[in-house]
């Protein structure tokens, strides 16, 4: 039968038959990811920036092996993939990363299907699904950031002589001196920035 799991929400939903890319990296997939194509990805709660180049892409679904939201923290990604009318079906486990690039698949409520077999079947997420799942990582939120903290005190430990010192600091090849420089960081806006 099938090479992956378990079946958690069933909808009924029209078949739909398209050709996949797949990437374990959400970033490096989009660049090469075509308008009705099927995004296949490996990304444990999908942040908001990575959704939205999902979107911009515009697949026909984002088939996720990971969880979309992990209960970690409250992410926004789904509801962006959602709202912006993808099917979004995610816990379909690694197995699905083992689908071959530009092959294709038959998605069929919260199963995936190749010549007819069973794939995977995982979590059709909806408003109602994504809904519950924010509202439970939510209540995790303190002890996420009781952790980080602990992790910033640690790190701020371990690294205190290349933080204050500025030793181990890796040579740049590039001359900055008399130079205006830029430095862009990929987060929330960061092209209206630009």
């Amino acid at each position: 039968m099938g090479l992956f799991r378990r079946s958690k929400t069933k909808a009924a939903e029209p078949a739909s038959s398209c050709r996949v890319r797949v990437d374990k990296k959400t970033k490096h997939l989009t660049q090469r990811l075509q308008a009705g194509e099927i995004a296949v990805i490996n990304h444990a709660d999908i942040d908001r920036i990575a959704a939205e180049t999902l979107v911009a892409a515009a697949p026909s679904a984002v088939l996720n092996a990971a969880k979309s939201t992990t209960g970690r923290y409250p992410n926004m990604g789904p509801s962006i993939i959602v709202d912006a009318g993808i099917t979004l079906i995610d816990d379909l486990g690694s197995g699905i990363m083992n689908l071959k690039e530009g092959s294709t698949v038959t998605i069929e409520g919260n199963a995936v299907y190749q010549k007819g077999e069973l794939l995977a079947e995982g979590v059709l997420q909806t408003p109602g699904t994504i809904a519950t799942d924010l509202e439970e990582a939510r209540k995790g939120v303190s002890t996420q950031i009781e952790a980080f903290a602990a992790n910033t005190m640690e790190y701020l430990r371990r690294e205190r002589d290349l933080l204050l010192d500025g030793v181990g600091v890796p040579k740049v090849e590039t001359k900055f001196a008399g130079k205006h420089a830029l430095i862009v960081v990929r987060g929330y806006h960061y092209q209206e920035d630009l």
